[in-house]
């Protein structure tokens, strides 16, 4: 245990720190991990990197911590795949595809435009149901942590 912890010390704290050390705003901190989040747990696997690194370049947030939360968000991003697509389906009234992942990986290797065919549909209803959970999540998340780390700096400056 004492090897993660000092793993995560020097690879997430030391760095995080480093970084409010150079300037970066309470702010800024809470948007770069609420935007990579929101775009993390999107469930289209494969496309996060990317679309963290378009999004820190267009609002000009901090890909240090952008890729960090990222990174980290991988195992939430596979948890939140199936409840994704059944929120998609629900708003659209779409049957319920049968989502195991046995299935999927078949389906996969057998053939891909096969694949895209039989579960194009289920990304999506996950982009459906991503479009709709995400933005409220991500919007209250900014807010709570704007708040925690305005506090977290200040008694940490006192």
């Amino acid at each position: 245990m004492n090897r993660l912890s000092d793993w995560l010390k020097r690879k997430v704290r030391d760095p995080f720190l480093a970084e409010i050390k150079k300037g970066v705003t309470p702010d800024e901190i809470a948007a770069a991990v609420s935007v990579s989040l929101a775009i993390a747990v999107n469930p289209i696997i494969g496309t996060t990197t990317i679309l963290c690194l378009l999004a820190g370049k267009i609002f000009r947030l901090n890909h240090l911590i952008m890729q960090t939360i990222n990174y980290f968000s991988y195992p939430l991003q596979l948890l939140l795949i199936v409840p994704l697509v059944r929120l998609g389906e629900i708003v659209t009234g779409a049957e319920k595809l049968p989502l195991n992942p046995t299935l999927i990986m078949e389906e996969f290797n057998r053939s891909f435009s096969g694949f895209l065919v039989k579960f194009g549909m289920a990304g999506l209803h996950g982009l459906l149901g991503w479009l709709i959970a995400v933005p409220p999540c991500a919007f209250i998340i900014n807010f709570i942590l704007k708040a925690f780390l305005r506090n977290w700096i200040k008694s940490k400056s006192a």
